[in-house]
């Protein structure tokens, strides 16, 4: 799961269903690869009211990042 998560985020994000959160990872784009890739070893913060997910791309381990709006 996640390397390391603030409380307040872990609260937003065990509040998406747990089929949205793996929809959420498995569609990032890598600027890399240039196409959709899954998020792996992922991090959670806020931002503002959203959560910002930060992560790697499953296939060719280049950073991804992922803004999720909660409001």
């Amino acid at each position: 799961m996640a390397k390391q998560i603030s409380f307040a985020a872990e609260k937003i994000w065990r509040s998406i269903p747990k089929a949205d959160q793996n929809l959420i990872l498995a569609s990032v784009w890598c600027s890399h690869c240039r196409g959709s890739c899954a998020m792996v070893d992922y991090s959670v913060d806020i931002i503002g009211a959203d959560l910002l997910l930060s992560g790697k791309c499953r296939t060719c381990g280049g950073e991804v990042r992922r803004l999720v709006e909660t409001t």
